[in-house]
């Protein structure tokens, strides 16, 4: 890959990275998961959710998915910046859920035997990982 097309995200390159190719978004690299890491992406879903003690099943799905890409990212397309996304788009939340649903692809075939694929990381995960995004509502239906 062309290192003009992609950007260092400051987390230390190291030799246990891995590559993920997702289509029509680009490649990362992604760090391997630590104990460390957990409690990182743990203090980044708090701070994505402002502390609120029971989120939305949305908003802990997004956060989820969001704190595990900012903290596990080692390379990114030069184009992914997800705190410049543009909200309103729906394409914002099918890039994170492609990319988030590669790298979890990715680290599950790390794991063999029993129990495989069956751990789920974050916070507020659930079996249902449908990218969730609020219906709009009219004003004048109140």
């Amino acid at each position: 890959m062309d290192p003009a097309n992609e950007q260092n995200t400051g987390r230390k390159i190291l030799a246990t990275d891995f590559y993920v190719d997702v289509e029509n978004v680009g490649r990362f690299r992604f760090a391997r998961r630590t104990m460390r890491d957990e409690f990182q992406i743990g203090a980044e879903y708090s701070r994505l959710t402002e502390g609120v003690s029971t989120p939305t099943p949305w908003l802990a799905q997004m956060a989820t998915m969001v704190s595990n890409l900012k903290v596990l990212a080692v390379t990114v397309p030069a184009d992914w910046n997800i705190d410049q996304m543009d909200p309103l788009d729906d394409e914002s939340y099918n890039r994170i859920f492609k990319v988030y649903e590669a790298l979890r692809a990715q680290e599950d075939s790390f794991r063999s035997g029993i129990g495989k694929g069956s751990k789920e990381t974050g916070q507020g995960i659930s079996e249902d990982t449908a990218v969730l995004v609020q219906e709009k509502v009219s004003a004048a239906s109140e």
